[in-house]
């Protein structure tokens, strides 16, 4: 589970539909990324659309998905 990827949502007042719409992906599939089962390891083009999605800095959310697989960043 992306515990800090829901928190971000939200924190900004947003559904899954709404990250999905904003992602250019389905609800289905966002839940999915959201509870870990999609995209173990994200792509650049998650990363980015997710930053801007939520206005934080694409380094914030490498940290974070690094915290959460336990590696350190780069």
């Amino acid at each position: 589970m992306r515990e800090w990827l829901k928190e971000l949502r939200e924190k900004n007042n947003l559904t899954m539909k709404e990250m999905g719409t904003k992602l250019s992906i389905s609800e289905s599939y966002y839940c999915a990324i959201e509870n870990g089962t999609r995209q173990k390891k994200m792509d650049v083009t998650l990363i980015t659309g997710l930053s801007i999605a939520l206005d934080v800095p694409i380094t914030r959310i490498l940290e974070l998905e690094a915290r959460r697989l336990n590696t350190p960043t780069a």
